[in-house]
C-alpha cells in the first residue's frame, strides 16, 4: 500500500516470504545502534537513519535491489525511505507498523549485536564440538607451563586487556600460524587456550585449530569478562608472536586444511571471470576481503569489503545488508579466502564463494587506502553550509548566544563531548530539534570530523532554520587544539543502557559505560541461550533470540 506522501508500505509477511524463496533484499533498522541491540527483528541490519547517505552505497550497491526499512513505529523509516529514493534506489518500502506492530502481532525481537554469528558459535559450544575451561582451570595450566594461550581478537582490543601469557593472533590467522611454527604432530598434546572478551571469537578460534587436528584445545569460558570477574587482573604488555621455529611446510598445511575445511560445505570457487560486474542488480554479490587491515590497506579490489576472516562471525553481518547475495571471500592466494568461506557457510548464510587464485591472481584494478577512507569524503554534503572554527564557537558558548548540537552516536558523545553542547542524534533531527531551538536560534553542529555534521545542518536548513553552521574540523579539530572535552551523558535524551550498547562501537568505553558485572553477567547468559535455543530449534522459523525489549517510545 501506498501512503499520501507516496510512501510505499509493506507487510511482514511478504517479507517472510521473500525469505523463503532466497529473494535478495534489505531489511534496515534505521533507528539508533543501541535501540537495534535493545531489540530487533530477526535477521535486519543495523543502518542509523543519520548514517544513510555515508553507509548505504557500500552496504547495497545495487540500485533496484528491495529496501525494507521500520524503525519503532513508522516517523523515522518514512524520512529514511526519502532519502534512499533521493540517492537512487528504485524501490523502496516502509515496514508498516515498525516493530512496534511486529511485536504486537505476538512475535519476539532479537537482542544484541551479531547474532547469526554468535548463534553459530554457542551450537559449537552447546554440540561439544568446542570445550571450554573456567578461568581457574586455565590459570592452573598456565602455571604448569607448555601451554600456549592466544587473544583471537583485534591488536587494539588485545592492548586494552588481555590474559597474562596470551599472544595476540587474530582468529583467521590461527592455523597458518600454528602450521607455520612448525608444530608437529607430536606436539599437539601440548595445551593451547583460545580467548576473546566474551565466548564467541574464543569459540570459533578454538574450532577452527580442533578442525585442523589439534586435539588439546580449549576456549576460556567467558573470556576476559570472567577472567576479571574471578578477581584476576589482565596484563596490557604486548607479547610479540614469534614461534617455536619457523616451518617450511606450514603453508602446504594451511591449505589442505584450508580444502578439507571448506569442502564440506556448499561454498564453491568462482574465478575472476566469471564475477559479476560491481553494482550489477542481477547478480548482486559483495566481496569480502578476508585480509588483515593493513593488507587491505596497501592494495585491494575496487569495492571489495573488509572483514579479517577471524571477524566474519562478529562482524561482517553488519557490513551485509542484502543478506542473501552471494558472498565472495578472497585473501592473497586461496587458504584463508575458503576458510572464510567455509565459516561463512557453516554460519548460515545462503551463496558463498571464494576467489579462485586470490589477490596474487587478480587481474583486474587495485586501489589502497584503509576501509573507512570514505568517511572523509565531503563532496556530496558540503555545498552552501557555513563554517565556524574553534575560537568562535569557544566565544558563543561564553556569551550564550548559540546552541551547539552534538549529532554523533551516543556512547561517542559520552566518550567525549564539548561542555554546553546538546545530543541530537542526526536520524532524529527532525522531531527533537523544537525542543532544543526556538526559530531563529543560532545552531552549530558538531560531530567528529564534518561530514555527519554538515548532513545534518543540510537537514536544518531544509526545515526552515536559517542561523546554521558547522564546527571546523570537528570535535576531533576541537580537541588537537586543546579546547576542554567532557565525558557523561548529561545534555543527552538517551537512556544508560542504549548507550552502553552502543558503545561497542567506539575505541574504548567512558567510565560511564563500562561494564559492571550484572552487565557481564547479563551479556555472558544471553549468548549462551542463543545456543541452547538454537539447538532446542524452538523459534526455527525466525532465528530469534529473545531479550530485553527495545521499544523506547520513539518513531
Amino acid at each position: 500500500m501506498t501512503g499520501e506522501d507516496h510512501t510505499a508500505f509493506i507487510s511482514f509477511d511478504e517479507i517472510e516470504r521473500w525469505r523463503a524463496t532466497g529473494k535478495v533484499h534489505g531489511l534496515l533498522d534505521v533507528r539508533e545502534r543501541g535501540e537495534y541491540a535493545l531489540g530487533q527483528i530477526p535477521g535486519s541490519c543495523p543502518l542509523p537513519r543519520g548514517l544513510i547517505e555515508i553507509c548505504l552505497e557500500r552496504m547495497v550497491p545495487w540500485k533496484d535491489v528491495p529496501l525494507v526499512l521500520y524503525s519503532n513505529a513508522e516517523h523515522r523509516s518514512v524520512l529514511a525511505a526519502r532519502t534512499c529514493l533521493r540517492l537512487g534506489y528504485r524501490d523502496v518500502r516502509v515496514l508498516a507498523g515498525g516493530i512496534q506492530q511486529w511485536s504486537a502481532n505476538g512475535r519476539s525481537p532479537a537482542y544484541g549485536v551479531n547474532v547469526i554469528g554468535k548463534t553459530f558459535g554457542e551450537k559449537l559450544s552447546v554440540t561439544d564440538e568446542v570445550q571450554q575451561l573456567t578461568p581457574d582451570e586455565v590459570a592452573v595450566l598456565a602455571e604448569a607451563g607448555n601451554t600456549l594461550i592466544f587473544d583471537a581478537r583485534t591488536a587494539s582490543e588485545y592492548a586494552k586487556g588481555h590474559i597474562p601469557g596470551a599472544y595476540n593472533v587474530p582468529g583467521g590467522q590461527l592455523v597458518p600460524t600454528v602450521f607455520d611454527a612448525g608444530i608437529e604432530q607430536t606436539d599437539r598434546s601440548a595445551p593451547i587456550i583460545v580467548h576473546c572478551a566474551g565466548r564467541t571469537r574464543s569459540i570459533v578460534g578454538a574450532y577452527l585449530l580442533r578442525q585442523a587436528g589439534f586435539e588439546n584445545v580449549f576456549a576460556l569460558r567467558n573470556g576476559t569478562m570472567a577472567w576479571v570477574m574471578s578477581g584476576r587482573e589482565l596484563d596490557r604488555e604486548p607479547r610479540p608472536w614469534t614461534g617455536p621455529r619457523a616451518d617450511a611446510q606450514g603453508p602446504a598445511r594451511s591449505a589442505k586444511f584450508a580444502h578439507e575445511f571448506v569442502r564440506g560445505t556448499h561454498a564453491y570457487p568462482i574465478s575472476e571471470c566469471e564475477l559479476p560486474a560491481p553494482g550489477e542488480f542481477h547478480r548482486p554479490c559483495y566481496l569480502i576481503d578476508v585480509r588483515m587491515v593493513d593488507e587491505f590497506t596497501a592494495g585491494h579490489i575496487p569495492s571489495a569489503l573488509s572483514c579479517p576472516a577471524g571477524q566474519l562471525a562478529n562482524a561482517v553481518d553488519e557490513q551485509l545488508a542484502a543478506r542473501d547475495a552471494l558472498l565472495v571471500c578472497y585473501s592473497g592466494s586461496e587458504t584463508r579466502a575458503k576458510i572464510g568461506a567455509g565459516l561463512l557457510a557453516r554460519i548460515g548464510y545462503r551463496r558463498v564463494a571464494w576467489l579462485t587464485g586470490g589477490l596474487s591472481a587478480w587481474g583486474g584494478p587495485i586501489e589502497t587506502g584503509g576501509p573507512n577512507a570514505y568517511l572523509d569524503d565531503l563532496s556530496f554534503s558540503r555545498p552552501g553550509v557555513q563554517t565556524i572554527d574553534g575560537a568562535e564557537l569557544a566565544d558563543v558558548l561564553r556569551d550564550g548566544t548559540g546552541t551547539l548540537l552534538d549529532v554523533r552516536r551516543s556512547s561517542e558523545y559520552a566518550l567525549s563531548h564539548i561542555p554546553g553542547s546538546v545530543w541530537i542524534p542526526r536520524g532524529d533531527l527532525e522531531r527533537r530539534i523544537d525542543a532544543h531551538a526556538a526559530p531563529g536560534t543560532r545552531l552549530i553542529v558538531a560531530s567528529d570530523r564534518e561530514l555527519r555534521s554538515t548532513l545534518a545542518a543540510r537537514t536544518l536548513l531544509d526545515l526552515g532554520h536559517r542561523n546554521v553552521s558547522v564546527l571546523e574540523g570537528g570535535i576531533n579539530g576541537w580537541i588537537c587544539a586543546g579546547r576542554p572535552t567532557e565525558e557523561g551523558l548529561d545534555g543527552a535524551d538517551v537512556s544508560l543502557a542504549e548507550a552502553k550498547e552502543d558503545a561497542e562501537l567506539v575505541a574504548r568505553r567512558p567510565k560511564l559505560l563500562e561494564r559492571n558485572r550484572d552487565d557481564m553477567v547479563r551479556y555472558l547468559d544471553w549468548e549462551e541461550r542463543l545456543g541452547t535455543r538454537k539447538q532446542a530449534n524452538a523459534e526455527s522459523k525466525t532465528g530469534a533470540s529473545a531479550g530485553p525489549g527495545g521499544d523506547h517510545g520513539r518513531a
